[in-house]
């Protein structure tokens, strides 16, 4: 919200994602595209079978329908191509890889009023008064925000000694994090919250759930061998879903990840209470809310 009378600020965006005003696209609830069993079908996900593989073979047009509905709406919606903010990827890359965003109310209008301008540009330094950019203009500024994100990586490296810190991103620069949640190859720590999904804090949730019943030796973990052939596939998958894969999202297997750790519990994965509601309607934290017997 920008307060009346204020200043005009630029936001100088690096690379464009997706965005959308809220979760209906064209009337219908959003979930329904990726959140639900039914939907997340038309998607590769790991240990799948050689039929499944077929089947999203198939499925890969529809796939592409649905992306293509979505950014049709979000086109009609929103003044991306006025703006120069209309990404030249798919919106199913940008779910694929969490990078989906929620524009916040009034952001347009304000846009509209000449209260946030725009700056396209992949390079940039300081200069005495504020910012030159790459192709040699210039932006005076007062105050300059960084709204990056942060790199979680940066962050372990300084706390995890080593030998461990070289492993972190081994073999191939990624986290290879086993459900989420271990390491194969660094013993005694468990990382809840690194790997992205649809619902963070959902399947942070379920992360902290299995991790806890680990502790509590209710089940043991794999060889370092299978787990790390498990974070390969997973890794496979996420290749071949975005370009931006390297930020460890799996959106689009959520509940195949889900049912997983469910299975590694004990637990049923299947938690809705009939077979309508388990195929069309999304998962979330209360499904996984656990009963007298299983919280024994």
């Amino acid at each position: 919200m920008i307060r009346e009378g204020g200043q005009a600020c630029t936001m100088v965006v690096r690379t464009t994602h997706w965005v959308v005003p809220h979760y209906w696209v064209w009337g219908l609830p959003f979930f329904l595209f990726y959140s639900t069993r039914a939907s997340q079908f038309l998607h590769d996900r790991p240990n799948q079978s050689f039929i499944k593989t077929f089947f999203c073979l198939l499925f890969s047009l529809l796939r592409a329908i649905v992306s293509k509905f979505i950014e049709s709406y979000v086109m009609w919606k929103l003044p991306l191509e006025k703006y120069g903010l209309k990404p030249d990827h798919s919106f199913e890359e940008d779910y694929a890889s969490c990078q989906m965003a929620i524009m916040p109310d009034n952001f347009f209008e304000e846009a509209d009023k000449g209260m946030i301008r725009f700056k396209k540009t992949s390079k940039w330094c300081f200069y005495d008064q504020g910012i030159e950019f790459e192709d040699g203009t210039t932006l005076e500024a007062d105050v300059v925000i960084f709204a990056t994100g942060y790199d979680g990586k940066k962050k372990l490296k300084a706390i995890v000694p080593e030998p461990f810190r070289s492993w972190l991103e081994f073999p191939c620069g990624v986290m290879p994090l086993y459900r989420g949640t271990i390491h194969p190859l660094i013993p005694n720590m468990g990382f809840v919250g690194y790997v992205q999904s649809n619902s963070n804090l959902h399947t942070s949730e379920l992360r902290s759930l299995w991790l806890s019943r680990l502790v509590d030796g209710k089940f043991k973990l794999p060889s370092k061998e299978k787990m790390l052939d498990q974070f390969s596939k997973e890794m496979d998958v996420m290749r071949r879903s975005s370009r931006f894969y390297k930020r460890h999202c799996i959106s689009t297997f959520s509940i195949q990840h889900a049912d997983d750790m469910c299975n590694d519990m004990g637990l049923n994965p299947r938690r809705k209470s009939n077979l309508f509601l388990e195929a069309f309607s999304p998962y979330g934290s209360q499904d996984y809310r656990l009963n007298q017997e299983e919280r024994n």
